[in-house]
């Protein structure tokens, strides 16, 4: 019996540490449509403006930069953040 309580362990450690985390990747293209009830949704799986383009065939869709990755890069500042370089002296 305690030999079959040790695999066991053994077993689930060895399955708990082969786990790899999992990666979200984030496209540089997203398209947005409205789809009835649902509202708007957002489809940022999208390597090049083309692939989006395409897809946007029968949804009437468009496609736009992912503004997360934007915001990410700094392209959109953070208002409350002072400027760089301006300091009070007091």
């Amino acid at each position: 019996m305690r030999y079959l309580q040790l695999a066991l362990f053994a077993l689930t450690g060895y399955g708990l540490l082969g786990q790899a985390s999992a990666q979200a990747i984030d496209y540089p293209y997203c398209m947005t449509y409205v789809q009835g009830w649902s509202g708007t949704i957002e489809q940022c799986d999208y390597s090049t403006m083309a692939q989006c383009q395409a897809s946007t065939g029968g949804l009437n869709g468009t496609c736009a930069p992912n503004w997360r990755l934007a915001q990410r890069r700094g392209a959109y500042p953070d208002e409350a953040a002072p400027a760089a370089g301006k300091r009070s002296r007091r």
